[in-house]
């Protein structure tokens, strides 16, 4: 954690002059940023080379997890927590490459059905493995009793979000 000891006596100095700044909950705040910024990180290192980002690996991830690969572009936008405008320009660039391919629901035609295509989960089954072992490697020596509890922790911090408004 060489990299956060900055961080963390910034926050130190922030509760010596202001002595009821919540320490503790803005220090797991920052480290969560600290430890995204490093998995976002790792996977764009590791899709470099297949010539796709994070948000496009993302995607192709949701899709290929979705019961028949496909999705309405609401829900991805969602899923990816991306806002409408930059999932359509990464879409965009899919579809282009012949990853995705998009469509209308028979019935409705609003609606914006996104799918995988043949290409795209010949690709998110090559990168998948790679992107997945460097990801869980943030975990090594974790127990899965840990990983549980941290788990519980980190859904427990989102419900309290979505409480708060």
């Amino acid at each position: 954690m060489s990299d956060f000891g900055p961080t963390e006596k910034r926050l130190r100095n922030i509760l010596a002059r202001v002595p009821d700044f919540p320490y503790e909950p803005i220090l797991l705040v920052r480290l969560n940023h600290h430890l995204q910024k490093k998995l976002r990180d790792r996977t764009n290192a590791a899709l470099k080379p297949h010539d796709l980002a994070d948000t496009g690996y993302i995607v192709l991830a949701i899709l290929y997890g979705s019961l028949d690969e496909t999705s309405t572009a609401s829900e991805l936008s969602e899923a990816c927590h991306e806002k409408p405008a930059n999932l359509t320009r990464v879409c965009d660039d899919l579809a282009a490459r012949g990853l995705i391919e998009r469509g209308t629901r028979t019935g409705d035609r609003r609606t914006v059905l996104i799918t995988l295509t043949g290409q795209g989960r010949a690709l998110i089954q090559q990168v998948l493995p790679d992107v997945s072992t460097k990801l869980s490697s943030a975990f090594d020596g974790f127990s899965k009793a840990e990983m549980a509890q941290f788990a519980a922790f980190l859904g427990r911090a989102l419900g309290n979000i979505d409480k708060a408004g």
